[in-house]
């Protein structure tokens, strides 16, 4: 995994928790360390998934995208696979970089943090995956390492 010591991490960085069904976002500001959880929108496939995001970028004026990786080794056959092919796509879409991210724990973490606010479980699994993309977000920001995605 490359290292990202030299990335400057206080622009705009959009975080994808993805997830069969659905992805969670998450976004940073300009001159701000902290992630924000931001949407979670349902899965229409990739290409139609992608044409959602760009908007959104535009408008956050997103200078990058950061993209959840399983990465235990056995998971590489599925949602490692997924989320690789999904982050190849978003890059070849468009000309803003994107970096895959260790994600374990993330859903573990994004329960505890809505549990900690009161959160019924009933409600958490409706909020969980943008939780999780803001865990996936932070991770980047605070200088995790990341693999940049290539064509």
């Amino acid at each position: 995994m490359q290292t990202t010591d030299n990335l400057r991490r206080d622009g705009v960085f959009l975080a994808i928790d993805l997830g069969r069904a659905r992805m969670g976002l998450a976004v940073s500001e300009v001159g701000t360390p902290l992630a924000m959880p931001h949407s979670v929108v349902e899965r229409l496939g990739t290409r139609r998934d992608i044409a959602q995001l760009l908007p959104l970028c535009d408008r956050l004026k997103v200078q990058a995208f950061v993209v959840g990786l399983p990465m235990e080794q056995a998971d590489e056959a599925g949602s490692a696979r997924l989320c690789r092919q999904f982050a190849l796509a978003v890059a070849a879409a468009q000309t803003r970089p994107v970096w895959l991210v260790d994600e374990a724990d993330t859903t573990t973490v994004a329960h505890a943090e809505l549990r900690m606010l009161g959160m019924r479980a009933s409600k958490r699994r409706a909020q969980v995956d943008k939780f999780a993309a803001a865990v996936i977000l932070q991770r980047f920001l605070d200088g995790a390492p990341a693999e940049s995605v290539q064509l």
